[in-house]
């Protein structure tokens, strides 16, 4: 009969959402300014609110930042102006594993310890966080300079596989050939960069709007 036909229907579509429920890996905080999202090769504009998936693309323009949050819960990325990052995430044995890619620019994240893989690829390092504040810069010719402002980062180069540990304190300075540079740092380098964005974002707005077309916000604490 029908009612077969439609509660199979039904249950088709209830699945069909669970699926893409899993597929989202992030949503985006906040987004201030001009930053595009590449998704299948669509370009579309990145808003506050929107769900995040594996192979996204986003593109920050002049003056232009980008908040994410992982759903986990467990970390926190910012995009700094005129930066690309692709995200990917997989789920392992009931963690998310998070391999994400910084082709250029810069980042900021907080990394909650115990949380599944955290590793970040540039165009000539991997960085692998436990649980720890860092922040991240690659320039145009893909050198790639890593600031470690708690706990400790390990960066790897692509080309030897030569692997340091980043202390809190220290930068790490790779151009993928040669030696890792490993030097201290003031944390005046680069508290101009990354206050002005962190104060943007203390506490986050988001306004949800489910089937019914009922909107709720959310407020979010950055810590």
């Amino acid at each position: 009969g029908n009612m077969k036909k439609l509660n199979l229907l039904f249950l088709i579509l209830i699945s069909a959402t669970v699926l893409l429920a899993q597929e989202s890996i992030a949503i985006s905080l906040k987004v201030n300014g001009d930053v595009n999202l590449t998704r299948a090769e669509k370009i579309s504009s990145l808003q506050t609110g929107y769900e995040l998936f594996s192979k996204d693309l986003l593109e920050s323009n002049e003056d232009s930042f980008a908040a994410l949050k992982f759903i986990d819960g467990s970390t926190i990325v910012k995009l700094f102006p005129r930066s690309i990052l692709e995200i990917f995430a997989v789920a392992e044995k009931g963690k998310l594993n998070k391999r994400s890619k910084l082709d250029l620019g810069e980042l900021w994240s907080r990394v909650d310890p115990g949380s599944g893989d955290f590793e970040i690829e540039t165009p000539t390092t991997v960085v692998s966080v436990k649980g720890t504040q860092f922040l991240l810069e690659v320039d145009k010719d893909g050198a790639t300079t890593l600031y470690t402002v708690t706990g400790k980062v390990e960066m790897k180069n692509k080309t030897d596989e030569q692997v340091v540990l980043v202390n809190e304190g220290e930068k790490a300075y790779s151009t993928g050939t040669g030696l890792i540079e490993v030097s201290p740092y003031e944390l005046e380098e680069i508290e101009e960069n990354i206050e002005d964005i962190i104060e943007k974002t203390q506490t986050l707005e988001i306004k949800l709007e489910n089937a019914e077309g009922e909107e709720k916000t959310i407020f979010i604490e950055l810590e």
